[in-house]
């Protein structure tokens, strides 16, 4: 059977992924990226809601690390990613849905590679910031200075990596770059993996719920 370039014919009980072309492949996985990032903002906007900004916001930082924790490092391990250096790991991170690929919903930033284990990154237009910047200022710092840093070292996977903000919101004028990073090898661990796993594994088993 020929590649579906689309599904306008009949319908296929059987169906598997190895049935689709690369095209379709293609467009499909921009479509989970955009209902990868519709999702999260989803359910922060609910939680927010019902029990407000700082409880949204530990949910956030709990939910994404944990994620990161546990699934980062199956995208490195699949593309045969050794993670011996900075840049091994920024190569890890252009796998995921919410990714730095350059096609991404979200474009990547500009990198600034001074050595294979020193890098400087620079995020120029940031919709979630403009976002924020329009309708929700209030939640700028919570979500630039904490989640995102956070967040980027679970993504970086590498423990020995260690993060520092150059240049942080909020921005006086929409001209300015979003935000800047470095990203630098350390003889230190700068986090500690399982932590954020563990934490939400003992509190689910304290109050009678499974765990994953």
């Amino acid at each position: 059977m020929a590649e579906l370039n689309d599904y306008s014919g009949p319908y296929k009980p059987d169906l598997i992924l190895d049935d689709l072309s690369k095209s379709f492949l293609i467009k499909l996985i921009r479509e989970y990226e955009y209902a990868w990032l519709d999702l999260t903002g989803a359910w922060y906007r609910h939680i927010q809601a019902k029990f407000g900004t700082e409880e949204a916001d530990k949910g956030e930082l709990v939910a994404w690390c944990r994620m990161a924790e546990r699934i980062n490092p199956r995208y490195a391990k699949l593309a045969n990613i050794q993670l011996n250096t900075v840049v091994d790991s920024l190569k890890a991170v252009q796998l995921p849905l919410d990714n730095n690929r350059a096609d991404a919903l979200f474009p990547a930033g500009e990198f600034d590679i001074k050595n294979p284990n020193h890098v400087i990154m620079t995020i120029r237009k940031c919709r979630t910031l403009e976002y924020m910047e329009k309708r929700a200022p209030e939640e700028i710092e919570a979500r630039c200075h904490v989640l995102e840093q956070e967040t980027m070292y679970r993504y970086l996977i590498n423990p020995y990596i260690k993060i520092r903000s150059l240049k942080l919101p909020p921005r006086k004028s929409p001209d300015e770059i979003a935000c800047q990073w470095e990203f630098k090898m350390s003889d230190e661990k700068q986090w500690e993996p399982g932590q954020w796993s563990k934490w939400l594994t003992e509190k689910w088993r304290s109050e009678g719920k499974p765990s994953w």
